[in-house]
């Protein structure tokens, strides 16, 4: 059986269901996520996939980061401005410090 969204949806409430009746298995749940999925459904995670379970006590936060950024530049919200304001980005120089001109109407 292959992993879709119907099936990650499903086994999340089963996992959910299984882990607030049955004690053995919440501890499971938290020591060794992977393991406590294949016991619901009997199959592995994704390659590659990580799956973190905390308990409902307490405040949690969960950040996500973004894709790691290139080595291309990209302007930032000043450089932004500045463009959108009558100045055009020249070069960037050696120091990584952009050049602007007043662009001509």
């Amino acid at each position: 059986m292959e992993w879709n969204n119907e099936k990650l949806n499903q086994t999340i409430k089963q996992f959910q269901d299984k882990a607030s009746t049955d004690t053995e298995f919440r501890k499971l749940a938290l020591e060794n996520p992977p393991s406590a999925v294949k016991q619901v459904i009997g199959l592995d995670l994704p390659e590659g996939f990580k799956l973190q379970v905390v308990d409902n006590a307490g405040a949690h936060l969960t950040v996500v980061l973004p894709d790691l950024k290139g080595n291309e530049y990209e302007l930032d919200e000043i450089e932004l401005q500045n463009v959108a304001g009558g100045y055009m980005l020249l070069y960037v120089d050696d120091d990584g410090i952009p050049v602007y001109s007043k662009a001509k109407k």
